[in-house]
């Protein structure tokens, strides 16, 4: 019978002398400093935030392993994985083998993808639903709070393809000057303290381990677990250890692994927890605490790097994080009984890639299965199997579950009722992470929260689904910048405040600087179930080069005008959009310039100068899956503009512009891509075509005159179609077609190569346009370009029968 007054020191035999030898080693190696040498409450090797509760719940547990003893009289063992971020996946193989050979598990803790690790071991998940986790991720989509395209409002999708730089920040003055407790929708409303704490919250992360651990997401003890369970996170305000063995699981998980940089801090009673790593990465202070008698560990830690190892900001990363929690690893690196060790001395903590998965994973289970002496003899003094727990925390991935009630925390009843409308399911309802992860996505996509999470409470269903937010700041700062060899360099300006509420009034200033100047204010009145009402006054001013039809040459020109517009519009549509409202415009064309002058003879003087009063609307359907380089989706869009008053002049007959615009993806493989695309715009004038004095075309201006040429619509002019082989702009008939087609290859991520081919064509009258049809243009082009994360990079060489061979680069996001 197993005798209930056994002493660690007690087993002997070549496991204990195994474990003498490498103690000795480690005194030698390390110092004097022994094992025994701990200076914190409880004997841990790091401070913690809360010793009083450790200690309870050390209680709990050693209670827990005495029952073991007593019920099944055997000694018992705690598993320790150390963090390591993707190399965790070698733990996993570890893991596998110790389930092979039946090494039953008493305990548990861990640190960063140790802690979530062993927090998915501690609720049931055995090693191959672990792998299967490893191996079917997106981890570039894990790691960020991506959202699906098809879910982000189309308002945003705009925003987000102009803008390098997006800071939110709210004010200066505190939420009701401070008065306010600290809460799940506290933040401090500063505009530094608003700034972003990391590259993502944990959107993705958050969502998949809600999804699997369903049934232990109440607060509670961790010692109640299955398995009895600690992860370490580090708390930046004290600088002490959180020990999590109480509380949420969930909030547990997220907060060891939250990499400083990488993840925002998770902020909870008074804490901002971040990665444990860099307080006590390899926690077996914690498991011989815990009253067991023999500890595993699994490390993952490098030896220390060269000069010449030490090369991005993963490895600066991680090296910060070994420097922070260095003193408790070499203290603790000592107490294992058993050390498994992998050799995967080439991957860090971003090696997330299938292929270093999969070597990770057996070498894992390799470094194991290399010390199975150690480990069967300890098997064989246990006498015992691994007996899998009793439950397992639910996966709704695999597995629906019933929802009893839903709640909202963080948000007042209005917001609730208008978040309410985005759920696809109701109470009473089977649901799986699917439905879950729609609603959340749809929750993320507002941009109204800086972060939302959800838990099922109850052990059994049904269960009450929670959702809780905390508000983004309200206001927002943008900013581009351009480089192009036709405006050389620009930058773009926005300041927005109160953008980022769900409703109410919002006003933007956007100013561009550069050769050409911008400037616009717009107020937007936003409600939960009707279209925004708009006001918008903008002035621009362009100095620059346009051409003539059939004129190789091109001409000086400078105008600026200003525009007043009152409209209605949706902004919470994904992939539609439309404006219909009423303006005023003005325009001043310098008949200084050559361009002036040329107009003046060709149109008339009132061509140059004008203050007209119509109506507009547009429309645009579109399913593009990236702004830049779409690899499926459509973009097809309308306009229409009705100029029925010309300020000054009662002879004015009102002048109407139509235009649609159509482009698709035709994904042909993996890498290659067909993208034909057209234009068409037609200006109508109502009244007759000439004037007293023989010029024709009487009540148009270049407001309404057809320009095609550059690279980004509407920059020079609102009619401005773009066409890759004309530089500039160049003024076009009153009927106007474009086509092009782009055969494009994507050889490696972010490199595209095109050919391009186009034609332009351009008449006085419609049916002359169908009946005489013979492009006035056509044009061949290539374009290399890299999608960088501040915007493509393109060089582009074309030919055109009229302009013959051109050159254009540029770097940046279009403006």
């Amino acid at each position: 019978m197993y005798d209930q007054d056994f002493k660690r020191t007690g087993h002997h035999g070549r496991l204990r002398n195994a474990c003498r030898t490498a103690l000795a080693s480690g005194i030698i190696l390390f110092g004097s400093i022994g094992a025994a040498a701990q200076n914190y409450p409880n004997g841990l090797s790091e401070d913690s935030v809360d010793p009083h509760a450790d200690s309870l719940f050390f209680s709990r547990v050693r209670a827990r392993m005495e029952v073991i003893r007593n019920t099944e009289h055997r000694p018992t063992v705690a598993l320790v994985l150390s963090g390591g971020g993707a190399k965790g996946a070698a733990q996993v193989g570890a893991l596998k083998y110790l389930e092979e050979i039946g090494m039953p598990v008493d305990f548990v803790c861990g640190t960063s993808i140790g802690g979530m690790l062993g927090g998915m071991y501690a609720v049931g998940y055995d090693s191959g639903t672990l792998e299967e986790l490893f191996r079917n991720q997106d981890w570039d989509v894990m790691l960020s709070d991506y959202v699906a395209p098809s879910y982000i409002p189309y308002s945003t999708k705009m925003y987000n393809s102009r803008y390098v730089v997006s800071i939110p920040f709210d004010t200066a003055r505190e939420v009701l000057d401070s008065r306010l407790p600290e809460g799940p929708g506290y933040r401090r409303q500063t505009f530094l303290g608003s700034l972003p704490s990391g590259f993502a919250y944990g959107f993705n992360v958050n969502n998949l381990i809600s999804s699997l651990t369903v049934g232990w997401q109440d607060s509670l003890s961790f010692a109640r677990l299955p398995v009895p369970f600690v992860c370490v996170a580090t708390d930046v305000v004290s600088g002490k250890a959180k020990n999590w063995s109480g509380g949420s699981l969930n909030e547990a998980m997220r907060s060891t692994m939250s990499i400083p940089g990488l993840f925002e801090p998770v902020r909870s009673k008074g804490m901002v927890l971040v990665d444990g790593g860099t307080r006590n990465n390899f926690p077996t202070d914690i498991a011989r605490a815990a009253g067991a008698d023999y500890i595993i560990g699994i490390d993952l830690s490098d030896s220390k790097p060269g000069y010449d190892e030490v090369n991005n900001i993963v490895d600066i990363v991680w090296q910060f994080i070994d420097m922070l929690g260095g003193d408790s690893f070499q203290k603790n690196i000592r107490l294992p009984d058993i050390l498994i060790k992998p050799d995967i001395r080439e991957y860090d903590m971003m090696s997330f890639s299938p292929e270093a998965v999969d070597t990770m994973l057996r070498r894992g289970y390799a470094a194991a299965r290399s010390k199975s002496d150690a480990l069967l003899e300890l098997k064989e003094i246990l006498g015992a199997e691994r007996i899998p727990p009793d439950s397992r925390a639910v996966n709704i991935a695999e597995t629906g579950v019933r929802i009893g009630s839903i709640s909202f925390r963080g948000v007042s009843g209005k917001e609730a009722a208008i978040i309410s409308k985005l759920l696809s399911f109701g109470e009473g309802e089977v649901v799986t992470k699917k439905e879950v992860d729609d609603v959340m996505s749809k929750f993320q996509a507002t941009g109204a929260f800086a972060s939302v999470t959800w838990s099922m409470l109850g052990q059994d269903e049904p269960y009450t689904l929670e959702f809780e937010f905390v508000k983004a700041p309200a206001h927002n700062i943008g900013l581009g910048v351009r480089i192009d060899t036709e405006e050389w360099a620009s930058v773009l300006f926005n300041f927005g405040l109160n953008t980022n509420s769900m409703t109410g009034s919002k006003f933007n200033f956007t100013a561009k600087l550069g050769q050409n100047l911008k400037a616009d204010l717009h107020y937007s009145l936003e409600f939960a179930r009707f279209p925004a009402i708009n006001v918008k006054a903008s002035v621009s001013r362009y100095k620059g080069v346009l051409g003539t039809p059939g004129d190789a040459l091109t001409y000086d020109a400078s105008y600026w005008t200003h525009k007043e517009m009152v409209y209605i519009t949706d902004v919470r549509w994904t992939r539609l959009n439309f404006e219909a409202g009423l303006k005023n415009q003005y325009i001043d064309l310098n008949d200084n310039t050559h361009l002036g002058s040329v107009i003046e003879g060709a149109l008339s003087e009132k061509a140059l100068k004008g203050d007209y009063i119509g109506a507009f609307a547009t429309g645009r359907l579109y399913t593009f899956d990236d702004f830049y380089y779409p690899s499926k989706g459509t973009d097809l869009s309308f306009g229409a503009n009705y100029d029925f008053l010309k300020a000054g002049d009662p002879s004015f007959d009102p002048v109407l512009a139509l235009s649609a615009g159509f482009r698709t993806v035709i994904p042909t493989g993996n890498r290659f891509a067909v993208i034909p695309g057209m234009n068409l715009r037609t200006v109508i004038s109502t009244g007759s075509t000439t004037d007293s004095e023989g010029h024709i075309y009487k009540d148009l201006s270049v407001l309404h005159t057809n320009f095609v040429g550059g690279s980004i619509p509407g920059r020079y002019t609102d009619s401005q179609i773009p066409f890759f082989g004309i530089d500039n702009v160049m003024m076009a008939d009153e009927y106007l077609v474009t086509a092009t087609m782009e055969f494009r290859y994507n050889p490696v991520r972010k490199l595209y190569v095109s050919a391009l081919a186009g034609i332009v064509e351009s008449n006085d009258g419609g049916a002359s346009l169908i009946r005489e049809f013979s492009p006035d243009i056509w044009a061949f082009g290539a374009e290399v370009a890299y999608d960088f994360v501040a915007g493509p990079v393109k060089l582009n060489l074309h030919w055109s029968n009229q302009r013959k061979w051109g050159i254009y680069a540029s770097f940046g996001f279009d403006f």
